[in-house]
């Protein structure tokens, strides 16, 4: 339900300002935090199938063509699976706070990577630093709330 919350907050911040601004990707930002906690990492099929469908929805919405944010977002969940399930559970302490950021700017960075190559120019590197920059203090809240719940 949070997930589902979360991409509707992204839709709405989306229209608000007109497209005008780049919203950060609240979407897998709630997937990746939701699988850092997530007890049994390996069998995180959930959330390979949320990102896939929140990126599909987001594709039809605002881009038209389906697989941009779709493929970004599966990469991402791909990405954080393979890294934090291989560390042991012993391991995922506030020690490991810069890897957790690591994972969280990569949810921000991978998806609107493709749109940006595909667009190319001034236009496609506008999008993508713009929208680095407004992820940023979404990362930094995610990143107080994971270093709060992890004692």
């Amino acid at each position: 339900m949070l997930l589902v919350i979360l991409w509707l907050i992204q839709d709405f911040l989306t229209i608000l300002h007109g497209g005008g601004m780049q919203i950060p990707g609240l979407f897998i930002l709630g997937i990746v935090y939701k699988l850092l906690f997530d007890e049994d990492i390996d069998g995180s099929l959930w959330a390979i199938w949320s990102a896939f469908a929140g990126g599909i929805l987001w594709d039809l919405r605002w881009l038209g063509i389906p697989g941009f944010f779709t493929l970004g977002n599966v990469v991402v969940v791909l990405i954080v699976i393979q890294i934090w399930g291989a560390i042991p559970p012993q391991g995922r302490t506030r020690g490991t706070a810069f890897l957790v950021f690591v994972l969280m700017e990569v949810s921000q960075l991978l998806p609107p990577l493709l749109p940006t190559m595909i667009l190319g120019g001034s236009t496609g590197l506008n999008f993508f630093i713009l929208r680095q920059t407004y992820s940023l203090p979404a990362i930094l809240v995610t990143m107080y709330l994971y270093l709060k719940r992890v004692k």
